[in-house]
């Protein structure tokens, strides 16, 4: 299985590995390294890009995935040549993941504002993150007039500059700690089935969730959460777009 480095440091933008597997996929080439700083496309947060270089060639990465054996597969255009077993450097498109992690985190300070608006555990059904905007479906009557004191509240905890904790658990053990933010694992569980440790993210005192995404050190480094827009989903679902300001 790939070592994925991304998990432990989101702030690492180049490492050396070796190359486990190549191989052509229709059009493109496809790499498997031993272990990787590349995030896949995965829990509503793209994959990152970057370049994949050996002595001989480059992988210009374009998308990634993680397959069900736990391994991370990067696909993209290959320029010359690589070798299974040769040392390469990994480099990632840091402008790109640098934001993505900025917008995940907002997305996790945004669940949190809403559910102090309301005071209430309001359930988020669904998640999405991109470079330019993010999305949220709430399953809550939010209005187009909540929207500033909800975006209020999420900036302020922005400029309080609140710690963003990574911590290691047993399923029991997160399940128990993630219930204090009104959390579950209950779809975290059928989705990826039930593993030995599960890694969850804290912004301190303020939400905390099973994630396997990348993430900043400190609110602070956000910028300032913008509100965007509400919509109307049907079935009581409304989805809420925001986007990250330096």
């Amino acid at each position: 299985m790939t070592i994925k480095v991304f998990l432990d440091d989101s702030y690492i933008r180049e490492i050396k590995a070796r190359i486990a597997g190549i191989s052509k996929f229709n059009d493109r080439w496809r790499v498997l390294l031993d272990r990787t700083i590349f995030h896949p496309t995965a829990g509503g947060q793209p994959n990152d890009t970057g370049f994949i270089v050996g002595a001989n060639g480059k992988l210009v990465v374009e998308d990634v995935i993680e397959d069900e054996s736990g391994n991370i597969l990067h696909f993209g255009q290959l320029e010359g040549s690589l070798e299974v077993g040769e040392e390469v450097s990994c480099v990632i498109n840091w402008d790109r993941r640098y934001r993505l992690m900025r917008m995940h985190t907002s997305a996790h300070i945004l669940i949190g504002a809403v559910r102090e608006y309301f005071k209430s555990p309001v359930k988020c059904v669904s998640a999405g993150k991109d470079v330019r905007k993010g999305r949220l479906d709430f399953e809550a009557k939010i209005t187009r007039e909540m929207l500033p004191s909800i975006e209020e509240i999420a900036n302020r905890v922005v400029d309080e500059d609140r710690r963003v904790l990574i911590k290691y658990m047993s399923p029991s053990e997160a399940e128990q700690y993630i219930r204090r933010f009104g959390e579950s694992l209950e779809l975290y569980l059928r989705k990826y089935g039930l593993p030995e440790r599960i890694r969850v993210v804290e912004i301190e005192d303020w939400f905390a969730t099973a994630c396997g995404g990348t993430h900043v050190r400190r609110t602070s480094e956000i910028g300032r959460i913008k509100l965007l827009k509400r919509a109307s989903k049907g079935r009581g679902i409304v989805r809420i777009e925001y986007t990250v300001e330096p």
